[in-house]
């Protein structure tokens, strides 16, 4: 079977477009409404492959792996590329006001390959009354991948008006995000154990401004205060999987820990005052400018556990925990203050084998069914000394289209849509109360669709 060039020139001229767009921009790639991005570096993502849901150490299928443990990479077979975005619709409730937005935009973007794969094969015992030889079979296996994700996005509009005395408004606007670039590599040791090792490359720009009006006699006053940085850094996270099989039932066990380095934040802020007459604006006086101070700045390091039971091919039951220390995290202004992120889920998958099984006239449908609840670093203070966390709580539903094509040597190729339709809340003590719905599609293309058939 001969590698189909013309395909391989597109996927590779496809990647390296969105690798552009991703560049260029600065939105994270997933454009967000939310008061509760201006935070940090914005709202944190956890973008992870549909088809995973959110069984982010364990998953991984002949197909299939999980962004968050490399060591998942160690299961795929095959060539697949992966790509997948999101449209989102959202509210935001203060009281009696009521913003609405729509928004969304990339996922993710993933093309995995096996580099390298070997069998063991042991003589175990010989029947010499039936001339039968019993073997062994230990398999060894290495599988890359390349992806691009968005890692936070931030995008806010909201003001506070001040009607005492002389009645003011401060307006906050906020926009950009950050992503990266990753690499990922699995390794297949055995029938039980995966190793994983990866790195990645962060990138992206966030922008700030605050503007100050005030109206008297003579017009609009204004004060801008306008912030921007342009984040730089590398990221490296490794991994763990350990699979047992008793009788009918399979159980993995994985880990994962991640970490950034060298993150190092380029800031240019502009402050100055300005006064509107007439729809004509004039800037009165430069009260801060700053370009291109260099700061270093921390990003925070996570690790994370998961257990998922399968029973043959029918169903899986996957438990995760994901623990982010955001409270180590030094960013720009020294008096933010946040705690450390926890993330739960429980995924109830149906049919969750990636792969058509033999004896199986169609591929099932996988099915999956997800729970999460997480603690996020962001922290909102009421009063002097009260600090309230925010908390999410999100509700997943998501299944797969398989498209299978038998050729003429028995071959099968693999295509998998996937769909995703997610309820999300979140809200803390005396701060806004969000609600959205997120649809999310995703398109696996398989192995042999890279491949050149040699008769219809």
């Amino acid at each position: 079977m001969h590698i189909n060039r013309f395909k391989s020139l597109i996927f590779t001229l496809f990647l390296g477009v969105s690798t552009s767009l991703f560049g260029q921009g600065s939105s994270g790639q997933n454009f967000i409404r939310s008061p509760y991005t201006n935070y940090g570096l914005g709202e944190w993502m956890h973008t992870q492959l549909a088809q995973a849901g959110t069984a982010q150490h364990t998953y991984g299928g002949y197909f299939s792996h999980s962004l968050s443990n490399p060591a998942t990479l160690g299961n795929t077979r095959y060539t697949v590329f992966d790509f997948g975005g999101n449209y989102r619709n959202g509210s935001t409730s203060q009281g009696e006001q009521v913003n609405d937005f729509q928004g969304g935009g990339i996922d993710y973007l993933s093309l995995a390959m096996p580099i390298w794969k070997h069998v063991d094969q042991k003589l175990v015992r010989y029947d010499s009354l039936k001339d039968q030889k019993f073997w062994k079979y230990t398999p060894y296996g290495a599988t890359t991948a390349v992806a691009l994700r968005p890692l936070s996005s931030m995008g806010y509009t909201y003001y506070i008006d001040n009607e005492v005395g002389l009645p003011t408004r401060t307006a906050y606007l906020g926009s950009g995000g950050l992503n990266m670039l990753q690499w990922n590599t699995g390794f297949r040791l055995g029938n039980s154990v995966n190793l994983g090792y990866g790195m990645g490359y962060v990138f992206g720009n966030t922008r700030d401004n605050a503007i100050f009006t005030v109206k008297d006699s003579f017009g609009l006053g204004a004060v801008e205060d306008a912030q921007s940085m342009v984040l730089r850094g590398m990221q490296q996270q490794v991994g763990l999987l350990f699979e047992q099989k008793i009788d009918s039932t399979y159980h993995r066990l994985g880990f994962s820990y991640e970490w950034f380095s060298g993150v190092e934040a380029n800031t240019n802020r502009l402050a100055q005052s300005m006064e509107i007459v007439g729809g004509a604006t004039r800037v009165l006086d430069t009260i801060i400018n700053e370009t291109g101070v260099t700061k270093q700045i921390s990003m925070p390091a996570s690790f994370g556990v998961g257990y998922s039971f399968r029973y043959r091919r029918s169903f899986m039951i996957a438990l995760d925990w994901r623990k982010q220390l955001w409270s180590q995290y030094k960013g720009m202004n020294t008096n933010d203050v946040f705690r450390d992120r926890n993330d739960y889920s429980v995924t109830l998958f149906i049919n969750p084998m990636d792969l058509k099984a033999p004896n199986e006239k169609k591929m099932k449908v996988p099915i999956r069914l997800s729970y999460g609840l997480s603690e996020s670093q962001v922290m909102l203070r009421s009063g002097a000394t009260d600090l309230y966390g925010l908390q999410e709580q999100r509700y997943g539903l998501g299944f797969g289209i398989p498209i299978i094509r038998r050729y003429f040597d028995n071959t099968v190729l693999t295509n998998i849509v996937q769909i995703n339709v997610q309820y999300m809340t979140r809200g803390a003590v005396g701060g806004p109360q969000e609600q959205f719905i997120t649809v999310g599609v995703g398109v696996q293309l398989g192995d042999i669709w890279f491949a050149k058939r040699k008769y219809d």
